[in-house]
């Protein structure tokens, strides 16, 4: 079966004009009846098949669309091809590929606290818990001496001095700053998906199951 070159551009999101550029480089197999181009019916799910498979990291905005729209939120950031493919990725990619694919949503600083600060970090409004640390989500996990959250790139300098965190091979603080532009948060708890993501990341067996069995409860929901 064949397609136009404008249903093509409908099913793989993209520009009519993008899929006569692909199928005149040979990146996409057509072939031209009548003076009109055509596009293979297979064709079009090969590629569909590889924008599924996560390859190379997504860039930031990529991975906090994916991340959004895994939880059917708003993606305003995104222009509407982009939202399209970011609601595509979310119905298509495991959770396990999750981590992969969304390494680089943020600037990752692993530090140590005084256990005394650590419920005080948790609370701060310039933080938004995450991983191990949320306590809406009903999470498979504790871990009462560790803090995991998000901060803005502008707040991390004055969090990290305020708190006296410093370096350390044995962290027991987790803060992440995504790029500015991209602070989607607007509570004081990240969206389950990227709560997945943060314990998936954090590779341990507890963690590992935590997060899996999270994903399987709010996908069925």
């Amino acid at each position: 079966m064949s397609m136009s070159i404008e249903e093509a551009g409908q099913r793989l999101n993209l520009h009519p004009g993008r899929v006569r550029r692909l199928v005149a480089q040979g990146l996409l197999e057509g072939r031209k009846i009548g003076g009109r181009w055509l596009v293979d019916e297979a064709a079009i799910q090969s590629r569909l098949e590889a924008d599924r498979r996560p390859g190379r990291p997504l860039t930031a905005r990529s991975a906090w669309g994916l991340l959004w729209a895994a939880d059917g939120l708003a993606l305003p950031c995104l222009a509407p091809r982009e939202r399209a493919r970011a609601r595509e990725r979310a119905r298509s990619w495991p959770p396990s590929d999750w981590p992969s694919a969304c390494q680089h949503r943020a600037v990752t600083h692993r530090v140590r606290a005084h256990p005394s600060v650590i419920l005080s970090m948790q609370d701060d409004p310039r933080a938004v818990r995450s991983g191990a640390s949320v306590r809406q989500l009903s999470v498979d996990l504790l871990a009462p001496g560790d803090a995991e959250c998000y901060v803005r790139e502008p707040d991390l300098a004055a969090v990290i001095d305020e708190y006296a965190l410093i370096p350390s091979s044995q962290p027991n603080v987790v803060l992440r700053a995504p790029p500015a532009e991209l602070w989607l948060f607007d509570g004081v708890e990240a969206p389950w998906p990227v709560v997945v993501v943060d314990l998936l990341d954090a590779r341990d067996d507890r963690s590992v199951r935590a997060a899996l069995d999270l994903a399987r409860r709010m996908q069925a929901t």
